[in-house]
């Protein structure tokens, strides 16, 4: 994805970029001032991200223009579609305000995969439902199977919550990294966030390892270690989905490892919005 070809407009920002939301640490650094605002047209979502569609038959969609340092417009620009794949956004200009031109990152291919945000004039990334409905549910699952009984039923259930959280996880990681595939890529990156590896030391207690049950690879879990715990938590994601019923050694690891990463993440979200 190319730059706009005017960067010396300021850019509306109404998703992951707005003040306040996963992506605009990204460009904090190189903002000048922001006001809220408002353009005309409607939002579509796909895959919990906003899309903007410019429409004449529209609604008020509130956002925030953003200037940046003169000098620093073509970074910024670079900066925002590292994360913006072509599948996803255009670029196109809105009138903000009905009075100031600026660069809009509007909804491509718009009507394949999503779906209307009806009544939804401002999105906050906050509310997406596997952040809050979602790990409400994983914590109810939790709660109501701490032990092991031999029908394996609780396990079942712990690796259904296991898997609830992960999506919850992978969605964080595609809004705050890169909006395009290889999952797995993404999550990693989680492990360099200095509040992975804090909560990580907060919440695990002692070193763990299980294999793989594909390539029988033995992969640790270390407090002090956030690329190789961030695997460990992965590779028991990918065990849930290929072993299935197992016996009391694996509700203990699955049990366990939601109970750490479950609220390793509730930190990074708490985090995650302070901006």
């Amino acid at each position: 994805m190319k730059t706009p070809s005017n960067i010396t407009m300021p850019f509306f920002a109404y998703g992951i970029f707005k003040p306040g939301q996963l992506c605009y640490p990204r460009i904090n650094k190189l903002v000048e001032d922001f006001e809220k605002g408002t353009v005309g047209g409607f939002l579509k979502e796909r895959d919990g991200i906003p899309l903007l569609v410019k429409s004449s038959c529209s609604y008020e969609i509130t956002g925030f223009l953003i200037n940046f340092n003169k000098g620093k417009e073509e970074d910024a620009y670079n900066r925002i579609i590292e994360i913006e794949p072509d599948e996803v956004y255009k670029w196109g200009e809105v009138k903000v305000d009905d009075r100031v031109s600026a660069n809009a990152l509007l909804g491509k291919r718009e009507q394949r995969g999503s779906s209307d945000m009806e009544g939804v004039l401002e999105w906050d990334g906050k509310n997406d439902p596997l952040f809050k409905h979602g790990l409400e549910e994983v914590e109810e699952v939790l709660r109501s199977n701490q032990k092991f009984d031999w029908d394996c039923k609780s396990l079942f259930r712990l690796q259904m919550a296991y898997m609830l959280l992960w999506s919850a996880i992978e969605r964080f990681a595609g809004l705050k990294y890169h909006l395009g595939k290889k999952a797995t890529d993404k999550v990693y990156q989680i492990a360099n966030e200095d509040c992975f590896a804090d909560s990580l030391k907060k919440h695990v207690k002692e070193d763990r390892t299980v294999y793989g049950s594909v390539d029988l690879e033995k992969y640790s879990l270390d407090p002090n270690d956030p690329k190789k715990s961030m695997q460990y938590y992965y590779q028991v994601r990918s065990n849930s989905v290929h072993r299935g019923k197992a016996g009391i050694r694996d509700f203990d690891i699955v049990k366990n490892s939601l109970e750490e990463l479950l609220a390793i993440f509730k930190d990074i979200l708490s985090n995650a919005w302070k901006y």
